[in-house]
């Protein structure tokens, strides 16, 4: 005879549970959702005991892992104390995806829960009708079988009326404390404190209330070639040309001015040594040995820095520009930059590499205008190497755009999260 335990396992079928919270918020706000899933398995833990009041054993949540490896939500059920995070497989063909071995493995634990008197209450979190055969099993088993849902249109009739009861949540109302929408729109505005001066009337202690802070803002006038910006985003846009321009200059400058040191080493014989006589072409009867002046060393053939055959200018590869390096000081190696567990999004490589530009490789300035980076399209200076930055991590030879859009948006998150981090 089996014994069946008073407690209550809950199984959850995560895509349905993950695609709810997602369809509960409009199409725009999808993209900069954020579930705390931690948040979600106390909140069902709360919705166990008040649908029977007893323990709950565990919680299974079901989904399938693609072959890159687990995601960020399935990375991080993973260290969620009293969650089970039972994979299946998550098969890909471009756009569309499907699991297998999902459905079927949640089915087999909870018939084989419901024979081995594991539980005797089930909450089941899904709305799919293939749930059925299981849902069954368990109750000719003995087992109650307590149905939670997202809305009656996403739950199936035939399941509900297999299930003992039926409880229909809302994600907006009841699990508001779980959601939160990340607004990346716009740049965080600069910040500027300036020591307000104390007051020296007669009479006048300058006491300010205690527990408030006195912050002045500081009005930035543009440059006078700034005119033409109309917006702050404008002016980083113009600010930024500059800087490439300046350093395109500068590096042709610098190439000029060795090419123009190696042409004179080339042309000179060394320190102290005289000039090289120019060689000048004599008819075949005349007698080309010219006799030395007088007061006047005769120069050896052998002078350094000339051809072989006499002329004194110097070799085309003698005048070859610099190259510059393949790697940019601003693409960090991996080794240089924190690195999480499993496989890694595009999302937490924007991250990532915000961290490693504002302490690396932004100077001053920029981290002074970093507020500006923290929303909105990127410059080129700084989209370019977190572009190359996420193909190296990412092991991709080209990202696709939603990977682009991911990849941004998580320097966004960077840079605020930094931003916060100094205030």
């Amino acid at each position: 005879m089996i014994i069946m335990l008073e407690r209550t396992l809950v199984l959850v079928d995560t895509s349905y549970l993950l695609a709810s919270f997602y369809n509960s918020w409009e199409e725009g706000a999808r993209g900069q959702l954020e579930i705390s899933l931690a948040t979600v398995v106390h909140r069902l833990d709360q919705v166990a005991h008040s649908l029977v009041d007893q323990p709950v054993q565990r919680q299974n949540w079901y989904d399938g892992i693609p072959d890159s490896g687990p995601h960020r939500y399935q990375r991080t059920l993973r260290v969620i104390e009293g969650v089970q995070l039972r994979a299946g497989q998550l098969i890909e063909w471009g756009e569309r995806r499907t699991q297998k071995a999902v459905d079927t493995l949640l089915v087999a634990d909870m018939i084989q829960a419901a024979y081995k008197g594991q539980c005797s209450d089930m909450v089941l979190v899904t709305g799919d009708a293939d749930m059925i055969p299981g849902v069954r099993v368990a109750v000719d088993a003995g087992v109650r079988m307590h149905l939670v849902g997202f809305g009656w249109d996403s739950i199936s009739s035939a399941l509900r009326h297999a299930c003992d009861t039926t409880l229909v949540l809302d994600p907006r109302t009841d699990f508001h404390d779980a959601m939160q929408i990340r607004v990346l729109e716009g740049p965080i505005p600069p910040k500027v404190r300036s020591s307000s001066e104390r007051p020296t009337a007669p009479g006048d202690d300058g006491s300010e209330p205690e527990g408030e802070e006195s912050v002045g803002m500081v009005e930035v006038d543009l440059r006078p070639d700034r005119a033409s910006a109309t917006s702050v985003a404008d002016e980083a846009r113009l600010t930024i040309a500059d800087e490439e321009r300046a350093a395109d200059a500068e590096e042709q400058a610098a190439d000029a001015q060795d090419c123009a040191a190696i042409a004179e080493r080339g042309v000179r014989s060394g320190p102290g040594s005289a000039p090289v006589e120019t060689e000048t072409v004599a008819d075949p009867g005349e007698d080309q040995s010219p006799s030395p002046s007088p007061g006047r060393p005769q120069v050896e053939a052998s002078t350094p820095g000339a051809q072989p055959n006499g002329s004194s200018r110097p070799s085309p590869s003698m005048m070859a520009p610099h190259r510059r390096p393949l790697r940019s000081k601003f693409v960090p190696l991996s080794e240089e930059v924190w690195t999480s567990s499993g496989e890694q999004t595009p999302f937490d490589v924007g991250q990532q590499y915000a961290t490693w530009w504002y302490e690396q490789a932004a100077t001053e300035e920029q981290r002074d205008q970093a507020h500006l980076l923290s929303g909105g399209v990127l410059p080129p200076a700084v989209d370019r190497p977190l572009l190359q930055f996420a193909c190296q991590m990412l092991n991709e030879f080209t990202l696709t755009e939603a990977q682009r859009v991911r990849l941004r948006d998580g320097f966004h998150e960077g840079i605020r999260a930094v931003l916060l981090k100094h205030r």
